[in-house]
């Protein structure tokens, strides 16, 4: 059976002299499925809160949140409450679950599945489809694809001193700050193309992007080496020291 995902936002009662621990534990016992979050689950304020958020979109299960930048009572006060000093943190059934790499380990392991069973006896509770396979191009024909497809985001996962070295047009560097903006915001449906020097660090990270639900996700094979030998000459070859 399929149902309706919800997942408001939970506001905190505003009274400073309400104890921040029974403030949470009113907000487990409203929803068998609650996140404390870094924003909300329609725009995240940080990647891990982004990547939880995403795990329980793709099981297709309803939960409440609460924005823990909003009350730094709560953000302090579930902290303590779980014993656990990273946000986001996940309940189920009142249980403390874990912060994001947990879950998503429980996720692909089906253990997540398991306890949101328990939560929602009698529903229909179905392990979302696995991530989908990094398509891997060459250099050549990564260029025709870019021509067709303007719209593709070409990013650079190498080192700034390469990319003064050597860089492709239109391409920018992905550094943390964009690894964050692109999981926080970013349309999953984003077209995303990767390189580097000769297509490996690039690999790594368009499997991590495809494994957080991104659905169209290129690999430039032979990297920016490639392109030089196949396809613009006029770009610098080097070494990597």
């Amino acid at each position: 059976m399929k149902f309706k995902v919800v997942s408001p936002n939970v506001e905190s009662s505003g009274n400073s002299g309400t104890d921040p621990q029974a403030q949470i534990e009113q907000m487990l016992s409203g929803s068998p499925v609650f996140l404390f979050m870094k924003g909300t689950p329609e725009s995240p304020q940080c990647g891990f809160s982004s990547k939880i958020a995403n795990i329980l979109k793709a099981w297709e299960v309803p939960y409440q949140s609460f924005n823990v930048l909003s009350d730094e009572s709560i953000r302090q006060g579930v902290k303590d409450f779980a014993n656990w000093q990273t946000i986001p943190q996940l309940y189920i059934n009142k249980e403390f679950v874990g912060g994001s790499d947990v879950v998503e380990e429980m996720s692909n392991n089906g253990e997540l599945g398991d306890l949101l069973k328990e939560a929602f006896p009698g529903r229909d509770i179905t392990p979302p489809p696995p991530p989908v396979e990094v398509q891997e191009v060459a250099a050549l024909e990564a260029a025709s694809i870019l021509k067709e497809n303007p719209e593709i985001r070409l990013l650079d996962v190498r080192t700034q001193h390469e990319r003064e070295t050597a860089s492709l047009d239109n391409s920018v560097l992905l550094d943390q700050e964009l690894v964050e903006e692109i999981l926080g915001s970013w349309d999953q449906n984003t077209p995303l193309m990767f390189f580097c020097h000769m297509g490996e660090r690039s690999r790594q990270a368009a499997q991590y992007f495809t494994s957080q639900g991104f659905q169209q996700v290129y690999n430039i094979s032979d990297g920016i080496k490639g392109w030089s030998s196949n396809v613009d000459s006029s770009i610098p070859q080097y070494q990597n020291s």
